[in-house]
């Protein structure tokens, strides 16, 4: 299965939880393993989040061309503000049987190599999460990660 998300106007009114810059993990999130360029990486699906990320050192380390994006700020409680304005485009990423292709924003993200947010998940339809199985199961498009 292969799902394409592109905003169709760029917002930078960013809801990025505080969790995504400190490597938290809440009831709202789920990690899985996914892969991108046969590289294994760690994906936090956070429902509080509203866009895509990728962390900025895999982007350079996966030699992804850097696009300017309008300028953002993130305030987290511990780290301060996080300036940024950087974006991927044409990311495929691999989790299970599944590939993603979506511009991403590139911001410094501390434990996780991508966060997908709703940007994502409201292209899924129905999702049902199962923290202690740890799986999503979505049957807008047919699909289940785990």
């Amino acid at each position: 299965m292969h799902q394409e998300t592109t905003p169709e106007k760029e917002e930078m009114n960013l809801d990025i939880c505080c969790n995504e810059l400190t490597g938290i993990t809440t009831p709202q999130t789920l990690n899985i393993e996914g892969h991108i360029k046969k590289k294994k990486v760690i994906v936090l699906i956070d429902s509080d989040s509203t866009h895509n990320l990728i962390h900025y050192k895999i982007a350079k380390e996966l030699n992804f061309f850097l696009y300017l994006a309008p300028k953002c700020q993130v305030m987290a409680s511990n780290e301060g503000t996080i300036n940024f304005s950087t974006k991927c485009h044409n990311i495929n990423l691999s989790m299970g049987g599944y590939v993603l292709s979506s511009t991403m924003l590139s911001i410094p993200i501390c434990s996780d190599d991508f966060v997908l947010g709703v940007q994502w998940l409201q292209y899924l339809g129905s999702i049902t999460f199962s923290f202690k199985e740890i799986f999503l199961n979505f049957s807008g498009k047919e699909g289940k990660l785990n």
